[in-house]
């Protein structure tokens, strides 16, 4: 009986050594190379864990920088008497449908300080946009805000930069852009109807430049292309949302409902052109 119990016991000694040997050749382990030990992952500390979250609020602190001042205008009222328009060799001052001619261009003096700031933002606003474009997706729930809010005058280049993120879930911020234009071509077309030509056209301009816009970020955001047809946008995006889920807009009101408070807007800058 004692021989027996031994015999088993040398038996499951040697099972076992078998088994290390085998483990050592799959890990390449040897006497003169024993195996590393695979201590397992640490929690990351409190530091790392406070540096990450400063980083990420620099960043947002960035992007609603970023923002502002894209939508910015010089905050002040001048007179350029020194600005010069450019017109063709056959303008003249009355079309042939009795309205004053305003197909000409206006060189503004930039040798003022004020005039030189002015156009300075005018040129780095492509600038701006082009950094939040490079922030990526961090920059996106600041940037949609900025597209739903009604206040900002340069709501375009916001749009912008959701297209070039080309992150999807953007797609209800730049639909609700796309829809705003093509309710202020309807509100064009019955400021029209009632004899507010001028009017109607600067507003139908600015519709149409508004749906070139959305519609740009559109096919970039979707890889497809719809034209100009809403409702089609609108069909696609609800199919999308099927297999991607909801997306919600964040709300720019309280909860009960009180009016949106729009970003105000300073002044713009007045050019006065001196006529030749």
């Amino acid at each position: 009986m004692r021989i027996y119990i031994l015999g088993i016991i040398a038996i499951l000694f040697s099972g076992v050594a078998v088994r290390a040997q085998e483990s050592a050749k799959s890990t390449g382990a040897t006497p003169e190379n024993p195996p590393i030990a695979i201590s397992p992952a640490k929690p990351a500390d409190a530091t790392t864990v406070n540096v990450n979250a400063r980083v990420k609020e620099e960043i947002q602190n960035r992007v609603k920088e970023l923002i502002k001042l894209i939508n910015q205008e010089p905050n002040l009222l001048m007179v350029n008497p020194k600005a010069q328009t450019v017109k063709g060799p056959d303008w003249k001052p009355v079309t042939p449908d009795g309205k004053y001619n305003q197909d000409y261009k206006v060189v503004p003096d930039d040798s003022t300080p004020e005039i030189s700031q002015a156009i300075q933002i005018e040129q780095n606003r492509q600038k701006w946009t082009n950094e939040l474009i490079g922030i990526g997706i961090d920059a996106e729930p600041e940037v949609i805000k900025g597209v739903l809010d009604p206040g900002n005058k340069y709501r375009h280049y916001l749009v912008y930069a959701l297209g070039q993120i080309k992150d999807i879930h953007a797609t209800p911020a730049v639909l609700k852009y796309y829809s705003d234009a093509v309710e202020q071509e309807k509100l064009a077309k019955s400021m029209e109807a009632m004899g507010a030509k001028d009017d109607a056209d600067k507003m139908r301009k600015d519709a149409e430049s508004d749906k070139k816009t959305a519609l740009d970020a559109l096919k970039t955001l979707s890889n497809q292309d719809f034209g100009d047809d809403y409702k089609k946008w609108e069909a696609w995006w609800k199919e999308t949302e099927k297999k991607i889920g909801k997306v919600e807009l964040p709300v720019l009101y309280d909860a009960k409902g009180a009016k949106p408070n729009p970003t105000p807007q300073p002044q713009p800058v007045q050019i006065t052109p001196q006529n030749k």
